[in-house]
């Protein structure tokens, strides 16, 4: 269903973003995290959304019918934020299906049950990585280089949330913000360490809503003029939670749903940017829209 969803948004494969131009999808997977972020050579996959059985996946079902009617045929890179399978659980469907240059996650491969199909090493996804892609941005600022160990004992101590990595892209003075499910604790060490990065045009919310992040403190830093929610329709975590939600209207941020928007297309050049909500432009007679219980 949800590949017949987002096919019309790409019935005519559109032209590569131009120079100095970001072209952003947030996926609707249900109940994981998924975005696509486009330059005008050059395509990155972050995360890939959750498995939903033993053939289906947000791989097979969502990202590679989507990322082929954007026009992308093989990702230059891949990044998996941490090992949680609602962020990996599409991974081995999206290598099986097109190339990819690049891996990279803040974790061991060993523990990514879901990526043991990765036939080379993955980078390390750590602060202080950076690159740019035809005038676009790209900067890693979390995790800290020296939190990774293949030392059993520290891997039980280190918490595979706040293990995420944060990724901010940046063209002129619009940036996105990429945080995967990162925990109070990590928030705090992004305002110690990287306070003047954290400001955003557009924030994927941490850990999809949790009360276990978006402090007051971090949401402030950041001010994002949108805040995405990547939720699951009645998912039983219920996120988000009303009381985050409630925080980021108080900074002013307008809110977007994946489970009530469905994907979010964002185009951002040094000007400003434009979002484009599927179900609201896409809308179909037959289409349901989930209400507030």
């Amino acid at each position: 269903l949800g590949v017949l969803l987002l096919l019309p948004m790409f019935l005519n494969a559109p032209e590569p973003p131009p120079q100095d131009t970001l072209r952003l999808i947030v996926f609707d997977v249900g109940q994981g995290l998924s975005v696509a972020a486009q330059t005008r050579h050059h395509a990155l996959l972050y995360d890939t959304g959750p498995d939903f059985s033993n053939d289906a996946d947000s791989g097979n079902r969502i990202l590679i019918p989507s990322l082929r009617g954007m026009g992308i045929s093989e990702l230059d890179g891949m990044i998996l934020s941490h090992n949680d399978l609602d962020h990996t659980g599409g991974t081995a469907s999206v290598l099986q299906a097109m190339p990819v240059g690049w891996v990279a996650t803040s974790q061991p491969i060993d523990p990514l049950k879901s990526v043991s199909a990765i036939p080379f090493a993955a980078r390390p996804c750590r602060d202080g990585v950076n690159w740019n892609w035809d005038g676009v941005q790209f900067d890693i600022l979390h995790p800290e280089r020296n939190t990774a160990s293949n030392d059993a004992a520290d891997k039980r101590k280190s918490h595979d949330n706040d293990q995420s990595c944060v990724l901010r892209i940046r063209v002129g003075r619009q940036h996105v913000l990429l945080a995967g499910d990162i925990e109070k604790r990590s928030e705090q060490r992004l305002l110690d360490k990287h306070p003047e990065q954290l400001p955003a045009s557009l924030l994927v919310v941490p850990h999809h809503g949790s009360l276990s992040s978006s402090d007051v403190d971090f949401i402030a830093a950041v001010l994002p003029d949108y805040a995405v929610f990547t939720t699951g329709y009645r998912n039983p975590f219920h996120h988000p939670k009303a009381e985050v939600q409630q925080r980021y209207l108080d900074s002013g941020a307008q809110l977007l749903r994946s489970d009530k928007d469905g994907a979010i297309l964002v185009e951002m050049n040094a000007r400003g940017l434009s979002i484009e909500r599927y179900r609201k432009t896409h809308r179909r007679y037959w289409t349901h829209f989930p209400q507030e219980d």
